[in-house]
């Protein structure tokens, strides 16, 4: 937006709506017998957290370059970004400028993550429950 190439509502269209589950939210129908879930006769046998580390970031500490680290790292990044960005700008502005503005996106951010590779990965905490269902 500061560099005037989104307005406003476009910027504030692209907000992310997240929320990450506690292993106790993610076990409470199990635990709650009038549940859909425990009614369906299905148990929780085990529920844990585990973080796999980010392999671009592994894998740059392996070779170093910090410009392969953003060529690789920044797609994946992209790919289950830029719905939200795409679809945050304004429809009446003709499809290839709306490209032109998620590609310069995308590129300046791999520009400034080749030349500051520091602090930049994406490590993924998984929930991993085991679930049986009840004879």
């Amino acid at each position: 937006m500061r560099a005037g190439r989104i307005n406003e509502t476009e910027y504030v269209s692209a907000t992310f709506q997240q929320f990450y589950k506690t292993p106790d939210e993610f076990a409470a129908p199990f635990r709650d017998r009038a549940s859909a879930v425990s009614c369906a006769g299905l148990e929780l046998e085990a529920i844990f957290t585990m973080v796999t580390p980010c392999p671009y970031a592994a894998e740059f500490k392996r070779h170093g370059d910090a410009k392969a680290f953003a060529k690789a790292y920044v797609p994946t990044l992209r790919s289950w970004s830029e719905t939200v960005f795409a679809g945050a700008l304004d429809p009446s502005r003709p499809a290839a400028e709306r490209a032109r503005i998620i590609d310069d996106f995308y590129g300046a951010y791999e520009a400034a993550v080749a030349a500051a590779p520091e602090g930049h990965s994406m490590d993924y905490v998984h929930c991993v429950t085991e679930i049986a269902k009840a004879n």
